[in-house]
C-alpha cells in the first residue's frame, strides 16, 4: 500500500518496515544467536583430564570426548545455530557424563568467520565460554 493515511506524517512503508525490523530482531533473538560456520574449541586449562561425553544445543553438536590437561580440541561446524544456552555434560572419568555445566552465549558477541567459539576448563575447574578473534 502507497501513499498516506489521513493524518499521518510519515508514508506507510516506513512504518511498515520498523515493525519487519523489529519482528526480524525479535525472531533472531528468539531462535538463537543466527548462523555460524567455523571453529568451535573445548579447551582445558585444568591440572586433571577432561572428558566431555555430550554438549546440548548446537543444531550439530561438536564431537570432543577427552582433553588432557593443558590441550585443546577443535571441531568444525557448518552453517550451525549459535544457540543462547549450552549443557556441557562432562567428567574426570572416559565415557562418563558425571557433571553438568550450563552456559549462556551472549548474543551481542557472536563469532565471525573467522573467529574461534571456545569452551574453557578453568585452573579453578570451572567452564566458561568465550570468542576469540
Amino acid at each position: 500500500m502507497t501513499g498516506y493515511f489521513p493524518g499521518y506524517t510519515q508514508p506507510f512503508e516506513t512504518d511498515l518496515m520498523k515493525y519487519i525490523h523489529i519482528l526480524a530482531i525479535m525472531a533472531s533473538v528468539l531462535t538463537g544467536c543466527g548462523t555460524y560456520s567455523g571453529r568451535v574449541g573445548f579447551e582445558n586449562k585444568c591440572d586433571r583430564d577432561v572428558w566431555v561425553a555430550h554438549v546440548e544445543g548446537f543444531k550439530s553438536e561438536p564431537t570432543v570426548e577427552a582433553i588432557s590437561s593443558g590441550l585443546a580440541k577443535y571441531a568444525e561446524v557448518n552453517s550451525t545455530r549459535i544457540p543462547h544456552e549450552v549443557v556441557i555434560h562432562w567428567s574426570y572419568k572416559p565415557n562418563s557424563s558425571e557433571y553438568t555445566t550450563k552456559l549462556v552465549i551472549d548474543a551481542s558477541k557472536m563469532p565471525g568467520q573467522d573467529d574461534k567459539l571456545v569452551f574453557r576448563f578453568t585452573d579453578d575447574r570451572k567452564w566458561e565460554v568465550s570468542i576469540m578473534r
